[in-house]
């Protein structure tokens, strides 16, 4: 039996697949499965996918969902590794991957989630990280303060025990859509007592390949409903970090609306007041600034961080 099933969930990726699945295979360490779910593909990714198992390079399914993370959900289920590794067919995977995650677990073998950085990229170039976290091991305060400051949770970065993947009933996709994978990484952190941390980058986030510019606004990030379900299992410290870590997703997405000119409303109403840091205040009051003026407001901001 492998040590990892790596989930590739793909819905019309034909312009990166190829790379992104040359970058899965030229991985140094080998002792991998690779599950393949194709959510509907039109444009020729499909036949790709097909290409490769004739090769016995991956095992192929199809999701009857035109969803990723359902998809992602359907590769757990037929994984056979007891480690998972979801892999965004619009990312790359560096050479040690795979490899610094088999030696974290092997140090770490009581740790249910191993995260590695990973470094967005903008065309050839790679942007400067915004938080740096310390590797090792984090106790769950440490883990969701840190998520409070920054996304370093990404899905191509993060490998979980199957098992406990499958226990925490996998990515809420029916429910979540486009944030399934986002709201199941804050459960998790909610749920394990510490995660294991490792800040070499092993992979690139490819911002050019990234969510389509006509997916559906008109909806609040999903994490609200982890409040009530946390209050009384959490320390007041860890719930802090919990309120504040769904507002700064919550703002993040009401940033992205405002561009587009929507109503941001909704996510003004869905921040936790306790959990509001000064700096998220600030940046949720400038929200209501009426649009012709937003974004010099923006700029100015920007220039001043």
């Amino acid at each position: 039996m492998a040590l990892f099933s790596i989930v590739v969930a793909v819905y019309n990726r034909m312009d990166t697949l190829a790379a992104s699945l040359s970058s899965l295979l030229q991985q140094t360490f080998r002792d991998f499965e690779i599950v393949a779910v194709d959510a509907g593909s039109t444009d020729g990714s499909m036949e790709l996918l097909e290409k490769h198992a004739q090769k016995a390079r991956l095992r192929l399914y199809r999701s009857e969902l035109n969803d990723a993370d359902a998809a992602r959900n359907v590769g757990a289920e037929q994984a056979q590794a007891p480690w998972l590794v979801f892999f965004n067919a619009g990312d790359i995977l560096l050479f040690d991957h795979l490899s610094r995650f088999a030696d974290a677990i092997a140090k770490h073998p009581e740790i249910d989630l191993f995260v590695n950085a990973f470094q967005r990229m903008k065309g050839h170039q790679r942007l400067m990280a915004q938080e740096t976290i310390p590797s090792g091991v984090l106790p769950r305060r440490e883990a969701l303060k840190a998520l409070s400051h920054g996304d370093y949770i990404h899905l191509s970065g993060a490998c979980i025990r199957r098992d406990r993947f499958l226990a925490l009933g996998g990515f809420p996709a029916e429910r979540y859509h486009q944030e399934a994978n986002l709201y199941f990484w804050l459960k998790a952190l909610c749920e394990l007592e510490r995660i294991h941390y490792d800040d070499t980058v092993t992979s690139l986030l490819l911002l050019d390949n990234g969510t389509p510019s006509d997916e559906p606004l008109d909806h609040v990030p999903p994490g609200g409903d982890l409040l009530p379900v946390y209050a009384g299992r959490l320390s007041r410290l860890e719930m802090r970090y919990l309120r504040a870590s769904i507002n700064r997703m919550v703002l993040a997405w009401a940033v992205e609306k405002k561009r587009h000119g929507r109503s941001v409303r909704p996510e003004l109403a869905a921040l936790s007041l306790p959990g509001l840091r000064l700096r998220d205040g600030l940046l949720a009051l400038g929200l209501l600034v009426p649009q012709p003026y937003y974004h010099r407001l923006r700029k100015w901001m920007k220039k001043t961080e």
